[in-house]
C-alpha cells in the first residue's frame, strides 16, 4: 500500500494539488501582510478588510431585550434575544422564507414585509440587530447599503439602499417609531456571539470563522491600525470583516484554474474555491476525473469516473467516513487499491484546506499579538456545516494549530460552538453599538 500512496501523492504533485506545497508560515505571513495593506486601504489588498463600525468596548447589558433578525440564504429569522446573567435567552423565534426568494419582489415590498414582521415586536424593543449575509457596506452609522443579493434573493431597487433607514421609516409610518437599527454580517455575528454566551471564560481575544458553503473570518483590531477609516472612531477597537475569502497568495492547483474557469465569477476569491465546503467537492472530482484519464484507477473505477458528471463534498465525506459503506464511491472501487487510492486523493485535499484556514487564523494571531498565554487563549467562534460535519476537516485544522500556532508560534487557541451564535451576536451588536 505503501507504493499505492506514493504513486497518488506523486500524481497530485504533478497537477500542484500536494498540500506540502503550501508552506503554512509563509502563508500566515502573506495573510498578515496582506491584512496590513488591506488596512491602510491599499488598492493592491486583495481582502477588503471592511470596517463594520462594531466594538467590543464596554459590558453588553442585561436583561434588556433586542429584535433580532438573521437574512441569509433563503431563510429570514426574527424574534427577540436578551442577555442574562444565566445566559442568553431566544425568545418567539419565526422563520419565513426570505422575502424574495419565492418570487421576485420590489424594495418597496421588501420593506413592507420585513417592517410587518418587525412591528408586533416593538412593544418589546425599539432597538433592532440585522445580521444581513449578502453584501452590503456597513457605514458609520452602523446601517447596511445593499451592494448586491445572491441569485437565490430577486428584490429589484434593492442596490444602493439603506437598511436601517427605510425600515425605520416604514415603521415610524406604522405607528412605532424611533427604532433604531444595527447592521453586520454573519461571520461578525458569529464573534460576537462568542463574546456575548461565554463570559465565564477568559480568552486573549476572539475571532469569527465561518467555515461551510463559503469562508470568511472576522477579528477585533486596534484603532491605531484602522488607517482607512476616516470617520471619527474614539473606541479603542473595531471589528473588521476580512472578506478574506479574496486571500490570492497561495500556489493554485491546475485542478484549482479549472475551477475557476468555469466559475461564475472567475478570476475572484481564489481562497474561498480552494477551501470552502461548495468548491472542495469540484476539486475532488476533477483530481479523480484526470487521475482516470491518467491511468491512476482500476479500469472500473477510471470508467466510473469518466461518465461522472460531477461530486459533493458531502458525497466525497461519505466516502472518507465509510469507505466500504453504502455510498456512491465505495460502490464504484474494485478493490483495495482503489479505495487507498481514492481516500488519498480526499485525504489531500481537505489537508490542503485545512493548512490554508490555519494560515488564515495564524495571520490574525501574528497581526492582533493575540493568543500569548497559554491559560487565557485567543477564541475561535467557528460556524458552518463543513467545519462541523466534515469528517476529515476539523481534526485536521486542530492539529495543524497545534503543531505550527503552539509549536511553532507559541500561540494558543480554542475553538468554541455557540448555540444560535448569529442570533446572539446579532443582539450584542445591537446592545454594545446603541
Amino acid at each position: 500500500m505503501a507504493d499505492v500512496i506514493g504513486k497518488t501523492q506523486a500524481f497530485l504533485r504533478t497537477y500542484g494539488l500536494d498540500p506540502a506545497l503550501v508552506d503554512v508560515d509563509a502563508c500566515a505571513r502573506a495573510f498578515q501582510a496582506d491584512m496590513e495593506r488591506g488596512l491602510r486601504g491599499d488598492p493592491d489588498a486583495w481582502m477588503m478588510m471592511l470596517p463594520t463600525y462594531l466594538s467590543l468596548d464596554g459590558d453588553i447589558p442585561r436583561d434588556t431585550p433586542t429584535i433580532v433578525i438573521d437574512a441569509g440564504g433563503t431563510n429570514f429569522r426574527i424574534g427577540l434575544v436578551t442577555i442574562t446573567d444565566h445566559g442568553p435567552v431566544v425568545e418567539g423565534l419565526r422563520v419565513f422564507p426570505m422575502p424574495g426568494s419565492q418570487e421576485p419582489i420590489t424594495w418597496e415590498t421588501f420593506v413592507d414585509q420585513v417592517s410587518d414582521a418587525i412591528l408586533p415586536l416593538t412593544d418589546r424593543s425599539r432597538r433592532v440587530g440585522f445580521c444581513f449575509s449578502y453584501a452590503a457596506e456597513i457605514l458609520p452609522n452602523r446601517d447596511g447599503r445593499v451592494l448586491n443579493l445572491s441569485k437565490q434573493v430577486q428584490i429589484s431597487g434593492s442596490a444602493g439602499k439603506e437598511l436601517g433607514r427605510d425600515l425605520s421609516a416604514a415603521l415610524a409610518a406604522k405607528g412605532a417609531e424611533g427604532v433604531a437599527f444595527v447592521v453586520l454580517n454573519d461571520t461578525v455575528a458569529a464573534l460576537l456571539g462568542g463574546v456575548a454566551a461565554l463570559g465565564e471564560e477568559h480568552f486573549d481575544g476572539y475571532i469569527g470563522l465561518i467555515y461551510g458553503t463559503g469562508v470568511n473570518t472576522c477579528y477585533v483590531e486596534r484603532r491605531e491600525q484602522l488607517g482607512k477609516v476616516t470617520t471619527p472612531w474614539d473606541r479603542d477597537t473595531m471589528l473588521i470583516n476580512m472578506e478574506s475569502a479574496r486571500f490570492d497568495g497561495v500556489p493554485m492547483s491546475a485542478f484549482d484554474r479549472a475551477l475557476d474557469e468555469n466559475s461564475v465569477d472567475p478570476g475572484l476569491c481564489h481562497y474561498e474555491k480552494m477551501v470552502s465546503g461548495r468548491y472542495q467537492g469540484e476539486l475532488v472530482w476533477r483530481a479523480l476525473r484526470q487521475g482516470a484519464a491518467d491511468g491512476l484507477f482500476s479500469s472500473g473505477l477510471s470508467d466510473f469516473l469518466t461518465g461522472l458528471e460531477g461530486l459533493t463534498m458531502v458525497q466525497a465525506d461519505a466516502f472518507a467516513a465509510r469507505p466500504y459503506g453504502e455510498n456512491l464511491l465505495a460502490a464504484a472501487c474494485g478493490g483495495e487499491e482503489d479505495r487507498e487510492m481514492l481516500y488519498t486523493v480526499i485525504d489531500r485535499v481537505v489537508e490542503r484546506s485545512a493548512r490554508l484556514v490555519c494560515a488564515n487564523l495564524a495571520g490574525i494571531l501574528l497581526q492582533t499579538g493575540s493568543g500569548q498565554h497559554i491559560h487565557r487563549p485567543a477564541c475561535v467562534v467557528a460556524e458552518g456545516s463543513t467545519f462541523y460535519k466534515g469528517h476529515l476537516f476539523r481534526g485536521k485544522l486542530e492539529r495543524l494549530c497545534g503543531s505550527y500556532i503552539t509549536g511553532t508560534l507559541g500561540r494558543h487557541l480554542a475553538f468554541r460552538q455557540v448555540a444560535d451564535a448569529n442570533l446572539v451576536g446579532t443582539a450584542a451588536a445591537a446592545l454594545l453599538n446603541p
